[in-house]
């Protein structure tokens, strides 16, 4: 049970870690803390202790070193809607949640990083858009480009999309997609292939791509073919620093900017065909 003060510093500590542009070791967390309160390092040491201990903080090594990040081996709320739920966990959500069941696994997408939550924002955004979700129904489709866990697909078809393709390289990360989508009780309304995107026919009412910023300046000519007026696109994986590149591309001829959102270093976009 945590005191008041445990609980204003836990709440600190949580705050620093989701708001910071960058990944916090446990020395550049105490740095941000000390610069706002005073805190003694065993206080600190022991509240970030407790929170591992109670799931909602992780340690994850990358570079050589271990960083704080916020735990997803647990419900985590991404968006006013979308809530990530470990697929044995038990969770009723509210009237509005949308709830996506996953389990854990080697492929990109589980939610722990940010290109994944933007993504997930930027759907959510589309969806809350009437002009576009009065025409989506049982003939509207999605394609995923570079699928990973299938959590894009998921939530485009959990928000009212007919049918959505996903597609990956990756065998690992097709058969995670596949077993996702089943979790969530999509596996006939999702296919997952391995067709490379250049070879895809049709056109979609939705495109989701988190991928980086070359792979998606080299699809602008394929999105204009897979897409009519009025389809969306909604693009994670661009670095702040390539944004406007980005940004005047796909806004050049075909397509309309309707928004963007940053976490950390990263930005996503959402893209309407004119």
């Amino acid at each position: 049970m945590f005191s008041q003060d445990a609980g204003r510093l836990r709440d600190d500590i949580l705050d620093a870690v989701a708001a910071s542009p960058e990944f916090l070791t446990f020395g550049k967390l105490e740095k941000v803390l000390k610069s706002r309160i005073k805190i003694k390092r065993d206080d600190l040491k022991s509240a970030v202790d407790e929170l591992v201990s109670a799931g909602e903080l992780t340690y994850s090594y990358k570079h050589g070193c271990s960083f704080l990040e916020k735990s997803f081996e647990k419900p985590v709320r991404i968006s006013k809607r979308i809530v990530l739920v470990p697929h044995r966990m038990k969770y009723p959500g509210g009237t509005d949640d949308l709830v996506i069941k996953m389990q854990s696994g080697i492929s990109f997408g589980r939610g722990d990083h940010p290109t994944t939550r933007l993504g997930l924002r930027g759907i959510e955004y589309v969806f809350e858009d009437t002009a576009f979700s009065g025409s989506c129904g049982v003939d509207s489709t999605v394609l995923d480009i570079g699928t990973g866990s299938g959590v894009l697909a998921i939530a485009c078809v959990l928000f009212g999309a007919g049918r959505a393709t996903g597609i990956d390289t990756d065998p690992c990360a097709r058969k995670e997609a596949m077993e996702n989508a089943g979790i969530n009780g999509l596996g006939k309304r999702i296919e997952i292939s391995d067709m490379p995107v250049e070879k895809i026919k049709g056109r979609f009412s939705i495109v989701t791509a988190n991928l980086r910023y070359p792979t998606l300046i080299s699809l602008y000519p394929l999105m204009v073919k897979l897409t009519g007026k009025g389809s969306m696109l909604v693009f994670s994986g661009i670095k702040i620093s390539e944004v406007n590149d980005l940004c005047l591309l796909y806004s050049k001829n075909h397509f309309i900017m309707r928004r963007e959102e940053r976490e950390k270093e990263w930005s996503a976009f959402v893209f309407r065909r004119i």
